[in-house]
């Protein structure tokens, strides 16, 4: 009857496991996301004399949101509504688009500062959402 228990122990351990790499995942994500978008000033890993820059941030959301998307239940594309096709196509858009595209980083600046990059986060975060469901 140990090696029962044991078993059932080792099997809760392994999906807990499993279900922490997600939640870690989604962590790294809103605080690259944060720092993308303003939400937070500055992140020091002083033990590797780094500081993350923004390109990085927005490097280490889209690597995020990839890795959730192929380990989601739902990895195929074709099989979310159109809205949440939608969803989920405007988060790495809007992650790579405000780093890489000044113009779409100057819009969402025009919409106000910090508003525009507000949404922009919000919208992210939706889109995360959506992905790992």
């Amino acid at each position: 009857m140990s090696s029962h228990q044991a078993r059932a122990s080792e099997m809760l351990s392994d999906y807990a496991n499993i279900r922490t790499i997600p939640a870690v995942l989604g962590v790294a994500f809103v605080m690259a996301s944060l720092y993308q978008f303003g939400g937070i000033t500055q992140i020091d890993l002083p033990w590797l004399g780094y500081t993350l820059t923004t390109e990085h941030a927005a490097l280490i959301s889209v690597g995020a949101f990839a890795v959730a998307f192929a380990s989601s239940e739902t990895r195929d594309f074709h099989r979310y509504e159109d809205w949440e096709q939608a969803a989920i196509a405007a988060g790495p858009i809007l992650i790579l688009g405000n780093q890489y595209i000044s113009e779409l980083h100057n819009f969402l600046v025009g919409i106000g500062d910090p508003l525009g990059l507000q949404l922009a986060f919000v919208v992210t975060v939706v889109s995360w959402g959506v992905t790992v469901r």
